[in-house]
């Protein structure tokens, strides 16, 4: 249901030891999340351990330890644009180079790097890192309660912009023109967080943009689990069951959707990009569960379709919004999965069924959910007519694995391939222009360094793109591919998690945030 504003409208890992199973599926967002909260402190704990032994294995520690995605009634408007609550927080600039020489010793043929550090004071508990985001000469990333963008050629900071708050939720991607909104919350009580302040950040700059705060409207419109895509010149902020968007430009509202009053559906997550799409769940909890998505205009939040998915499924993750392809679950049988690829008039393309063939998958190559966005989901990239799948591995959790190419047309496989000397593989995106393909990630392990290869349409043995400097595999490998991306012949990794002192880590600086590699 979608209430229009009146006046006229002118964005883990595979082989992760610690991730925690889904819950079943069908079940409303509020629910899932509920059930995952216990899990993560069980989490923590673990990778704690984890950690500590892999640095002894090594003699060395890892530089991170976690390897952690009609009308209605007008509801109340969002605060008005206020204040700057974090008028005094002011965005920094130290040009501080990489403190780390992680060259030395740098091989023949090995790419050059850089590190960041982490200069942010971490809560006990630690600190989640967010989506990388990268626009011309800037790589950038939210982590705790500070936004910060790095220089791509020697990693030095260009600004920062720190936040009252801890940062919530990140979109995938910024606006065309570099931009982003990030939700974050002014509680300090743990125990009562509400992401409701929206803040909107030039990355090309570090500028601050226009500030809103939500307004609570109870429980299927709360601000509890708050989350944001951008499609166009759109954001998008889902509060629970209801979808605000907003004109990224000065931040007026365009459009509401909501829970249906009648049918029993109900949001579960908005996922952007070249395309806004909506996921649903419908009758949750009865025979006729199903899921739905519906991709509607980002000016004005018309359904332009919408396609339901079998009885008895749900949809868990967005993979792709152009072409649509989603990864859906079985009520009744958990370890059913499957992948359904949409054309652009909602009917099913095709269907890839996850649990049969030679190649066994997990859901986001085994990252669990805690909570992220329906976008958080590594393990796979989307081209035209091919889903790239990376398999899990055979021999233990940092074992060889492959990538597996399927057919959007027919659902069926077309090639499996695999990296040099039996390292473990992940795709990070899709190239196009004079050298197509899709860019996957050999991830650093014990004595082996990392590397970014490319695999052909036609499959075959992938190109080595570059070969990560040996001197940073330690470290390297101890970031467990948490968050990735490729960008103009240059590749970074962080963790998806830095420990606070209460869980071993170093609180604030010392830990490594951000690896980069590129010839």
């Amino acid at each position: 249901m979608v209430n229009r504003e009146s006046e006229p409208v002118h964005k883990p890992v595979p082989g992760n030891p610690y991730a925690q199973p889904a819950p079943p599926a069908g079940t409303p967002r509020r629910l899932r999340l509920a059930l995952g909260a216990g899990a993560v402190a069980l989490v923590l704990i673990g990778v704690g351990f984890y950690a500590v032994t892999q640095a002894d294995e090594d003699g060395k520690g890892s530089g991170s330890r976690e390897p952690v995605a009609g009308q209605t009634r007008q509801s109340p408007d969002d605060g008005p644009e206020s204040a700057d609550p974090d008028r005094d927080a002011d965005a920094k600039d130290d040009g501080a180079p990489a403190v780390i020489d992680v060259n030395a010793g740098r091989k023949p043929g090995e790419a050059k790097a850089w590190v960041a550090m982490n200069d942010i004071k971490l809560p006990g508990k630690g600190a989640q890192l967010l989506d990388l985001w990268h626009v011309p000469k800037i790589v950038a990333q939210a982590e705790h309660n500070e936004v910060t963008g790095y220089r791509t050629g020697d990693g030095s900071k260009a600004w920062s912009v720190p936040l009252p708050g801890t940062v919530c939720d990140t979109p995938v991607n910024p606006t065309p023109d570099g931009k982003v909104v990030v939700v974050y919350t002014k509680r300090k009580s743990e125990g009562n967080s509400q992401c409701d302040q929206l803040r909107m950040i030039d990355l090309k700059t570090g500028e601050k943009g226009w500030h809103k705060e939500l307004v609570d409207g109870g429980f299927w419109d709360d601000t509890s689990m708050t989350h944001v895509s951008i499609t166009g010149s759109t954001v998008m902020v889902d509060q629970s069951a209801t979808m605000r968007a907003y004109r990224i430009s000065d931040g007026k509202r365009l459009f509401t959707t909501e829970r249906e009053k009648k049918g029993g559906c109900s949001l579960d997550g908005v996922a952007g990009g070249s395309r806004l799409i909506q996921v649903e769940s419908c009758q949750p909890g009865s025979p006729s569960t199903h899921g739905r998505l519906k991709r509607l205009d980002p000016r004005t939040g018309d359904v332009e379709w919408s396609h339901r998915t079998k009885k008895g499924w749900s949809i868990q993750k967005v993979y792709s919004v152009d072409p649509v392809v989603v990864a859906v679950r079985n009520r009744d049988e958990m370890d059913k999965w499957a992948v359904v690829a949409v054309d652009d008039k909602g009917n099913q393309r095709s269907w890839i069924s996850a649990d049969k063939g030679p190649h066994e998958f997990e859901m986001c190559a085994g990252a669990g959910d805690s909570g992220e966005g329906v976008q958080n989901c590594p393990g796979a990239a989307v081209s035209e007519d091919t889903l790239y799948l990376a398999s899990e591995p055979k021999d233990g959790i940092l074992g060889a694995n492959k990538l597996v190419a399927f057919d959007l047309r027919t659902g069926k496989s077309k090639w499996a391939g695999s990296a040099e000397g039996g390292r473990q593989i992940t795709p990070v995106t899709v190239a196009g222009g004079d050298r197509p393909g899709v860019i996957t990630y050999a991830r650093a392990q014990h004595g082996k360094n990392g590397q970014t290869v490319r695999f052909r349409p036609s499959g075959g043995k992938p190109d080595v793109l570059l070969r990560h400097t040996s001197s940073a595999q330690s470290m390297e490998s101890g970031m467990f591919a948490g968050n990735t991306l490729y960008a103009d012949g240059r590749f970074f990794v962080t963790p998806t998690r830095l420990d606070g002192k209460a869980h071993g880590g170093k609180g604030e600086e010392g830990s490594a945030r951000m690896l980069s590699f590129a010839r």
